[in-house]
């Protein structure tokens, strides 16, 4: 949940990492001079995001059905929980819950914080502050994390190149090498097989030895006076 934030292009910036790590529905509270066109920039895709982005205008109308909230602050506040305890504080709650980010200058207010059911914060090294959609992101990726990250999807396999592709490789292979001398004109097979062998056991794929065909194809041209 995004409270007051000053630009679209964080809305969108925010709407990203939300996609990247799946972590909830964008909730923006005042959302002064909204441009979906500029969020849909730094969104990078993530438009669904912003389709599903709920606006209201007031905190308590954002907070009014959650049984837990969590707000972030760059300061150093006693008892603040680490992003993954938040997480699992969050994910442990049986209904409605939000995690609430202050604007991107001063964050949020005493009297804010005071209405949080526990406060979380982001340990950093010389810069306390982060950039808005970073702090998403990393409570993002900490729910994502206690959620169970899924596994990269495994690309399809390409297709592997049939045997008649093989053979139309052997023959063209079998005349340029014939015309440039390698091979023994009285035993071309003998040399010609082994190299086929090879092409065999690397076992490419149809696009592969359909590159392979259009380079002979090239050189065939190429020979010709």
């Amino acid at each position: 949940m995004l409270h007051r934030p000053r630009t679209s292009q964080n809305i969108g910036a925010a709407a990203r990492a939300l996609a990247n790590t799946g972590a909830g529905t964008l909730w923006v509270v005042e959302a002064a001079g909204y441009d979906r066109v500029q969020a849909a920039r730094l969104a990078a895709g993530a438009d669904y995001v912003l389709d599903e982005m709920k606006a209201v205008q007031t905190l308590d109308e954002a907070l009014a059905d959650c049984v837990d909230v969590v707000m972030t602050s760059g300061r150093e506040i006693q008892g603040a929980l680490l992003p993954e305890q938040a997480a699992s504080r969050l994910l442990s709650f049986p209904g409605d819950v939000a995690l609430v980010f202050g604007d991107e200058v001063h964050g949020l207010t005493n009297a804010e914080l005071a209405r949080a059911n526990a406060v979380a914060t982001i340990p950093t090294e010389r810069k306390s502050s982060l950039n808005l959609a970073q702090a998403v992101l990393v409570f993002g990726y900490e729910v994502l994390k206690a959620l169970g990250a899924k596994p990269l999807p495994i690309a399809p396999p390409q297709p592997l190149a049939q045997d008649r592709l093989v053979a139309m490789a052997r023959e063209r292979a079998k005349t340029l090498l014939l015309s440039a001398g390698f091979l023994n004109p009285q035993q071309p097979d003998l040399v010609l097989d082994e190299l086929v062998s090879l092409a065999r056991r690397a076992k490419p794929t149809r696009r592969e030895m359909e590159l392979l065909l259009a380079a002979l194809a090239q050189l065939q041209r190429a020979q010709k006076p």
